[in-house]
């Protein structure tokens, strides 16, 4: 088995006195898509904000290449880890290349770099197979392309690990096959992906193994070939 790219050990995190996460380890290898499912409530959300460094842990560690990471957005990002939140956070009168590199714009003198910018964001829509005006605004994209302009944007930062919450909630059948053919082609290439969803056939297409959590707590974790729907 490869050595995992991310690893997180023993998380621990309460709201108010309720444990959300309940002592639960979690770990991914390059190249690996792994399923986290669970009931609303179930933890999902809140052990990928961690692992983002979006929340911090009570107890435990998160690591990448065995190397423990500081509990931050920037050391997550630092690390390679980029997270596509279930709510987009693109700027709608912003351009495409513009929110694909929204607060790490390349500058020189103070000045944006903007063919530089639309360079690697065109590169990068190219590497997830996805055509899209660079100029266009946001405001004026389907939901489909903006979510992909979303996975774009984590993309651009050349993550390790891609992390992808209930992606396909708002997506036709036809662009929810486009989104995991895509996915698909970036785990060939040795990106390890999170990927949380509620659609179990979802997970059999695609998904190597899973990790189950219930009221907080590890169910299981194991190989996708070993279960049932």
């Amino acid at each position: 088995m490869s050595v995992p790219v991310i690893e997180a050990r023993s998380i621990i995190k309460s709201f108010g006195g309720v444990r959300a996460v309940d002592d639960v380890t979690v770990t991914v290898s390059p190249g690996e898509i792994h399923a986290v499912v669970g009931e609303n409530g179930a933890g999902k959300s809140t052990l990928m904000r961690i692992l983002a460094g979006v929340e911090t842990a009570d107890s435990g560690d998160v690591q990448v290449d065995g190397i423990a990471i500081e509990n931050s957005a920037k050391s997550s990002i630092d690390a390679g880890i980029s997270l596509v939140h279930q709510e987009l956070s693109l700027v709608p009168e912003m351009t495409v290349a513009e929110n694909i590199f929204l607060g790490a714009f390349p500058t020189a003198g103070g000045w944006t770099k903007t063919r530089e910018m639309k360079k690697v964001a065109a590169d990068t829509l190219r590497e997830i197979g996805v055509e899209v005006d660079l100029d266009e605004r946001i405001s004026r994209l389907s939901v489909a392309l903006r979510q992909f302009v979303e996975i774009a944007r984590a993309i651009a930062r050349n993550p390790k690990v891609l992390i992808l919450d209930e992606p396909t909630a708002s997506l036709t059948p036809a662009e929810t096959n486009y989104l995991l053919e895509m996915l698909q082609r970036l785990a060939g290439k040795g990106l390890a992906i999170i990927y949380i969803s509620h659609r179990i056939p979802e997970v059999f297409k695609i998904c190597n193994s899973v990790t189950i959590l219930r009221d907080g707590k590890l169910v299981l974790s194991d190989s996708i070939e070993s279960l049932t729907p």
